[in-house]
């Protein structure tokens, strides 16, 4: 599991570093994750080889 963190945290720097503007637009419900966190985390698992199923 540590290892999936670490590959996740990265991502997410990268996909900050080129990110030009936050992408999440106005909602009523706060998400639990950023777009960018979600982005990372499906980066993450395709990656790693991970399937939903």
């Amino acid at each position: 599991m540590n290892n999936l963190n670490a590959k996740y945290e990265r991502i997410l720097e990268v996909l900050i570093k080129i990110s030009k503007e936050q992408l999440l637009t106005y909602q009523r419900r706060q998400p639990e994750l950023s777009d960018l966190e979600l982005v990372s985390l499906s980066l993450t698992a395709e990656f790693m080889g991970i399937d939903s199923e």
